[in-house]
């Protein structure tokens, strides 16, 4: 009887830790879903406005291509979490939504460069979360989607890093030329000149006094040699 008594009480614990592991995967996979749901959604809203505000075309060309992938991607996550019964997140954090508020009152070259710098950062987080499920997820389906949309991803970070980098190195640029243009200039032209001025006119004056001190010398001489007796 106690045999028996202590053999279901083993079962009924085994069976209680089986049933927490199961849960506490599949809060792990819900959780994780819904953090690439959310970086996928926020990658899509913030290229779609760079769609239509970039005035880089090359901006522009890899915004689409955000969009088009990303909105692949978000159909795909989409059809794995209905299959286990997961709801995916419908709205972007508050750290993105100020991001993409940010970014709305921008133009030209400040948007393109605070734009393709968020693309980096969510690229690089996307990635990294990516990865760590493909090798050590504990959903197999969603270890396979990881694993699939990893090289994807890795394609637009090396992407957006190039591209950021080129339009911080205009932007330095610029900005080099119109201190070259300006500072630069005015300094020159302007006390620079002035000071070589004062100098010139210091040297002139310096040189005038030399002269009437040499000249009143050989005055004195002369008049007190003449009136001295012989």
């Amino acid at each position: 009887m106690n045999r028996i008594f202590v053999r279901t009480a083993f079962l009924g614990a085994a069976l209680t830790v089986s049933m927490t592991l199961m849960t506490m995967r599949a809060e792990l996979a819900d959780d994780t879903i819904g953090d690439i749901a959310r970086g996928n959604m926020v990658e899509i809203s913030l290229s779609q406005v760079a769609v239509t505000r970039s005035q880089n075309e090359a901006v522009r060309q890899f915004a689409q291509m955000m969009v088009t992938d990303h909105t692949a991607a978000g159909n795909e996550l989409q059809t794995l979490a209905t299959s286990k019964n997961i709801t995916l997140p419908t709205a972007m954090d508050q750290k993105h939504q100020s991001a993409m508020t940010k970014l709305g009152g921008e133009s030209g070259s400040e948007f393109d460069r605070d734009y393709m710098k968020q693309m980096v950062n969510d690229h690089e987080k996307m990635l990294s979360l990516l990865q760590k499920e493909a090798s050590s997820g504990t959903d197999a389906d969603l270890k396979a989607f990881a694993a699939k949309t990893v090289p994807t991803v890795q394609s637009h970070l090396t992407a957006a890093h190039s591209l950021y980098d080129t339009i911080k190195g205009t932007s330095h640029s610029t900005g080099q030329t119109n201190m070259n243009s300006s500072g630069g200039t005015n300094m020159s032209s302007g006390s620079g000149n002035s000071s070589n001025s004062n100098r010139s006119s210091n040297r002139s004056n310096s040189n005038s006094n030399r002269r009437s001190n040499t000249n009143g010398n050989s005055n004195s001489n002369s008049n007190g040699n003449s009136n001295r007796p012989l």
